[in-house]
């Protein structure tokens, strides 16, 4: 298939998710169709500073077959479907959402602040995994200062150079954010210990038996295919290998519950399919009280993004602590999964 323009790219990423939980995140009502508009806004949302003119790619996606149009309302054909979903495997749609994520967040002396009260230091988090259950994830692993460790979806390093200082192991990070892989080498230039690259969970290219051990702090929700990421972790580490999972677990009816169960979420059922030894630690509760406190630090700290000229940093976290803040505690689980292989 003929290469995409950056447009393009980004067009078919927006119509693909315009109905979705991004769609509501960006302040869309959910029955709103999907008009230049509000096609616009979405992407205003979460492209951000990376969006560039649509003009030509309504034509040209049109033309391509990719593209169809009902009154003023946009939708993918069933070949746009797919294409979407193939170029979403190396360029999904928070590719810029954490570009734009952290090109902000690291010069904000507001999101310091926010992480030093949420997580208890500022390491320009993202996720759920503060520092109590950080310590609890070096516990679980057991590292050494002769282990090489693979850090999954690392971000700009920060939790990596962490982990790094209890430990004594060297790390190799990677992540899909160019922005994000920019400011961890230059904040680890020297340090033969911390190596960063921009690299895909979906594509694991390093040899066989490369690691000693392997974390992924919230990052498994991205990858396109959890089973084929899952072979791929496994290929990457020795024998005796382990790896630290932190997966929050979600469902959408209460006669799902038995999904949240430590030993039937989605990644449990996989490790078992694959006989890994597991254990777990329960933070269910800790998640809960994570998007309770983090609503409360936003809007306490509010003024403080307003004065930095931050609104659209502010909005993006507070949109997403408010959703999962009001969440059925019900209907979630979350777990640190220590798995060994044999």
């Amino acid at each position: 298939m003929k290469e995409f323009t950056e447009a393009e790219k980004q067009l078919l990423i927006a119509v693909g998710w315009f109905r979705s939980r991004y769609g509501l995140m960006a302040g869309i009502a959910e029955d709103a169709e999907p008009n230049e508009n509000n096609l616009r806004a979405f992407a205003e949302k979460w492209i951000g500073k990376y969006l560039v003119d649509w003009a030509d790619a309504y034509r040209t996606l049109s033309e391509r077959g990719l593209l169809k149009k009902s009154g003023r309302a946009y939708s993918l054909t069933e070949s746009g479907q797919a294409a979407r979903k193939a170029l979403e495997v190396s360029h999904p749609l928070w590719l810029y959402e954490y570009d734009n994520f952290f090109s902000d967040a690291e010069k904000s002396r507001a999101h310091a602040l926010l992480c030093e009260r949420v997580y208890g230091l500022n390491l320009c988090q993202h996720g759920l995994a503060d520092i109590a259950q950080l310590h609890k994830l070096v516990a679980a692993l057991n590292l050494g200062a002769g282990e090489r460790v693979l850090d999954l979806g690392c971000g700009s390093g920060l939790i990596t150079q962490y982990l790094y200082s209890l430990t004594g192991a060297a790390f190799d990070g990677i992540d899909i954010s160019e922005e994000a892989i920019k400011r961890a080498r230059l904040r680890t230039v020297g340090n033969e210990r911390l190596a960063f690259r921009v690299g895909n969970m979906n594509r694991l290219d390093f040899a066989p038996q490369t690691f000693d051990a392997l974390v992924a702090i919230d990052t498994l929700y991205y990858v396109n295919d959890l089973e084929e990421s899952l072979r791929q972790m496994i290929a990457v580490l020795k024998t005796g290998g382990r790896m630290g999972l932190f997966f929050t677990q979600w469902i959408n009816e209460l006669a799902e519950a038995q999904e949240l169960l430590p030993e039937h979420t989605a990644l449990a059922a996989l490790l078992k399919k694959y006989d890994l030894s597991f254990t777990t630690i329960d933070l269910t509760s800790d998640e809960a009280e994570h998007w309770r406190r983090k609503v409360e630090a936003l809007e306490e700290l509010r003024p403080e993004f307003e004065k930095e000229g931050n609104t659209g940093l502010y909005e993006y976290r507070y949109s997403e602590a408010l959703r999962y803040a009001n969440w059925d505690l019900r209907k979630r689980s979350r777990y640190l999964y220590h798995v060994r292989l044999s």
